[in-house]
């Protein structure tokens, strides 16, 4: 009984978009304004990401951080006892 109701949601959420014809991207029966709205928040919404990383890291490259952070400790820096 359990599987018979699975396969049968399953089956209705498969075919549910189809019957509802909700497609918001589809440029088909939008106008010309909406295909230019959509296509540049696609492009906003994808390079948004990539510009704070790269922000990101141009500020901490800025502030100094990581310099000097990979030296090899083995051999004792100057002022360090050992020397």
């Amino acid at each position: 009984m359990i599987r018979r109701t699975a396969s049968a949601l399953a089956l209705v959420a498969l075919l549910l978009p189809a019957a509802a014809f909700a497609c918001p991207v589809c440029s088909a029966n939008a106008n010309d304004r909406n295909e230019k709205a959509f296509r540049g928040t696609t492009a906003l919404l994808s390079l948004l990401p990539l510009t704070m990383f790269a922000g990101g890291i141009w500020w901490l490259r800025k502030k100094g951080y990581g310099n000097g952070e990979f030296i090899d400790r083995d051999e004792p820096q100057d002022g360090e006892p050992g020397k």
